[in-house]
């Protein structure tokens, strides 16, 4: 189950010093709300196992704009965004926004009943970071490399020049916290929190 927003602003907001405003969208999604631009996407998109997905995503991030610049037009939103982020998992898409506009990029990921291959983590993390996962007790380390990639997710999004570059072009100074540091190999420094239970996991990640 995904926290509520005010235990989402105390968990990823807080600790980074930062007013945040969250907006989930899940089965009620309608297309009764897109632009023509959008509409015509979406219809592109019909029959696709991504249509659903898209179409939550812009209904939340429609909610999340009108809720912080009191309108629903998202034709120009382009991601990276400094402003912006979103994330989808089953069947919600969870939007954030940052209130101030001090931060040259911001990310959000959300996995909720994610089942990680123990292969996975070679197309993610870097080999230091792979090191300190296999130092790991085994009986923790699938919730760590499902929390390392929830983390390396967001650190993506909030990175503006993430054009061209994968995840494993990010590296988490210490692995083992859940609030601490990344690099990217452009020498982009971005702060990151994490919270994970079970098999859910929510990071976010800024770029000031």
């Amino acid at each position: 189950m995904l926290p509520d927003k005010r235990f989402l602003q105390s968990t990823l907001g807080e600790p980074l010093g930062l007013e945040l405003q969250f907006s989930v969208a899940d089965g009620a999604a309608s297309a009764a709300t897109l632009s023509p631009s959008e509409r015509r996407r979406f219809h592109a998109l019909r029959n696709t196992a991504r249509a659903t997905s898209w179409l939550l995503g812009r209904t939340a991030l429609k909610k999340l704009s009108s809720k912080v610049d009191g309108c629903t037009d998202i034709d120009g939103l382009l991601f990276p965004n400094p402003r912006f982020s979103l994330t989808h998992s089953s069947y919600l898409a969870l939007a954030v926004a940052e209130l101030s506009g001090c931060l040259e990029g911001i990310g959000v990921d959300l996995e909720m009943g994610t089942r990680m291959q123990a292969s996975a983590g070679r197309f993610f993390l870097t080999e230091r970071e792979n090191r300190w996962l296999g130092s790991q007790a085994s009986g923790g380390w699938s919730h760590h490399l499902l929390r390392l990639w929830c983390i390396k997710e967001a650190v993506f999004k909030a990175n503006p020049d993430n054009t061209g570059r994968m995840l494993a072009d990010h590296e988490i100074t210490c692995p083992a916290l859940a609030r601490g540091m990344a690099r990217s190999c452009t020498g982009r420094t971005l702060e990151y929190t994490s919270w994970c239970e079970s098999r859910t996991c929510v990071a976010l990640a800024v770029c000031r």
